[in-house]
Formats: C-alpha cells, structure tokens, sequence
C-alpha cells in the first residue's frame, strides 16, 4: 500500500486540493456521489481511469485523491493526450442550489449573449448528447482536477470536461470505442441515479 501512495505523491494530477471550498464536508459528500459514475482523467500520465475510489484524509486538510483500481487494468485507457480532453463549461450541480432536488445540468448557450440553461439531469443530458450529435461528435464527460468547484451559493458543483476521439489520431477505433464504451457505460449509471 505504502507503494501506491508514494506513486500517488508523484501523480499531481489525482491529488485535487479542496482548500478553496467554503464548506469541505458538503463538497466531499457531493463528489462522492460521482465516484466511478464519471471517469477521470490525468494529463501527466495520460490516463483515463474508470474504475477509482476517492480517498478522502481523516483530517479537516489535506488533499483528496483518486486512487485507482490496480486490479482492473482494462478499466485504464492510456496515451489519451491533454489536446484530446477539452473543457464544456457544462456543471453538474445539486439541486438545491436552485431550491429543488435531484441533479441539474448548466449547460451554457451556443451564443454566449444568451444565459445557460439549468435543466434536471436527465433532461440536460439527452440535450447534449443531441447537440453533439448534430456536430457529429460525441459526448464523453470525464473529470479532471479542479472540475469540483463552488456554484453562486457556495454549494459544490463539477464542471465537466469531455474526451474529443477525433483528436486520438493514434488509437485504433477498438481502442476509440472502449473509451466511448466505458465513458457511456457510467453515463448511464448516472442518468438512473440523477
């Protein structure tokens, strides 16, 4: 164990930092909720990660970190390149941040003279999947650190960042679709849970 914590240490990329965060025990709460329900995403290793765990320190400091499953090596896609993850600006909030239940979506407008729209998460979602698809992309969210922000009301939200597979030029289109295929795979185990 002292093994996969010393290699952590060298990984910046899943040691993400909640000093910022008004209320830490809400984030922390909030991220949980996502845990292996969104996969994550190192620029310094290259890697995306679908099957994690968030381990959060005892103390009230202290990073938290993603710590992956070693065991399931086919749950770990490499050489995904920094140029192929792009933010959305698209937040999933709590819906109490809106004096409602349940998830929510902020997605921004095309034309950014317009205001975001915040829709429940079901509803926010079929919406992107849409409006990717009329671009002929995909929708692929994944998190990268520092996506678990502060909304308006203090509350915690992630922002989402997506895997663009046209910018994965070395892959092969099995290894394309396995990404697309575990990306969705959690998606949808969210959708049920949002």
């Amino acid at each position: 164990m002292d093994e996969c914590w010393n290699a952590l240490q060298g990984q910046p990329d899943l040691a993400w930092d909640l000093d910022a965060i008004s209320d830490r025990a809400e984030a922390i709460a909030f991220l949980q909720r996502f845990e292996n329900r969104l996969c994550v995403y190192s620029g310094y290793v290259q890697k995306l990660y679908s099957n994690y765990s968030f381990v959060v320190p005892q103390s009230d400091h202290g990073d938290i970190t993603v710590l992956p499953d070693e065991q399931a090596w086919h749950d770990t896609f490499h050489d995904i390149p920094a140029h192929a993850v792009a933010p959305t600006g698209v937040h999933i909030l709590p819906g109490e941040t809106l004096g409602r239940s349940g998830l929510y979506l902020k997605i921004p407008h095309g034309n950014r003279l317009v205001a975001s729209a915040e829709l429940p998460f079901q509803q926010g979602l079929k919406l992107l999947i849409q409006r990717y698809q009329a671009r002929g992309e995909d929708f692929l969210p994944v998190l990268v650190k520092g996506d678990l922000r502060e909304y308006e009301a203090r509350m915690p939200s992630l922002h989402l960042h997506r895997i663009d597979l046209t910018r994965l030029g070395h892959c092969s289109q099995l290894s394309r679709n396995a990404i697309k295929g575990a990306i969705a795979e959690h998606l949808l185990g969210l959708f049920r849970q949002g």
